[in-house]
């Protein structure tokens, strides 16, 4: 009688074990709303360029957070998207490639609409 148990409990155990798995290596953040993150974040990041020593750690820390509410994420899940898109390098790269397109296509209408003023 306690075999049947036995069994199940360790059914149920190695299917928890491998859909943790599963997360571990497939990216936690969609693809389309991790191109408009990291657009963010690159822009952010040239903003960054000019500041220095501690105004630039806590302008980068606002920035940051502002890009993670806007977004609805954190550091740690966008981190954890990340390694798993790391092990994926061609996917990767045709990421970055949307990730400059988009900043390409902000970059574009934020000079028209200055020329229109």
């Amino acid at each position: 009688m306690r075999a049947p148990y036995f069994f199940l409990v360790l059914y149920a155990l190695s299917l928890g074990l491998t859909s943790c798995e599963d997360q571990k290596d497939s990216p936690q953040i969609p693809e389309s709303k991790l191109v408009n993150i990291l657009a963010d974040i690159h822009i952010a990041e040239a903003a960054l360029q000019s500041l220095r020593g501690d105004t630039k750690d806590s302008v980068a820390h606002a920035y940051y957070q502002q890009i993670y509410e806007i977004h609805e994420t954190d550091s740690v899940e966008l981190h954890a998207t990340l390694e798993a898109m790391r092990q994926q390098p061609e996917r990767m790269r045709e990421l970055y490639d949307q990730v400059m397109e988009r900043v390409e296509k902000l970059n574009a209408t934020s000079k028209s609409a200055e020329a229109e003023e």
